[in-house]
């Protein structure tokens, strides 16, 4: 894993946590780690890592230790795909 892959994966998820997922603007690093996504925003987490990355995550990936901030989703993301590997999207 590239530090420079992980770092676009997690531009990239924060991106989306920013525009998608928050009802209003962050004040602080990390959305996840302050618990500002509910179980919904988790869900929509999970479908736009397959569809922008191709990364399927199971029921198993779908725990505390793996959402619990941006940094860990994209090793997970990392770690699941060799799409993500390059941090390029499918689409």
């Amino acid at each position: 894993m590239s530090q420079a892959s992980l770092s676009r994966v997690e531009e990239r998820l924060r991106e989306f946590v920013a525009a998608e997922l928050l009802e209003e603007p962050f004040e602080g690093d990390d959305p996840l780690a302050a618990g500002a996504v509910d179980s919904l925003g988790v869900e929509q987490l999970v479908e736009y890592i397959f569809e922008l990355w191709g990364v399927e995550l199971d029921d198993e990936d779908v725990v505390y230790e793996n959402f619990e901030s941006i940094a860990a989703l994209a090793a997970l993301v990392e770690a699941k795909g060799p799409r993500a590997a390059g941090a390029e999207p499918v689409s």
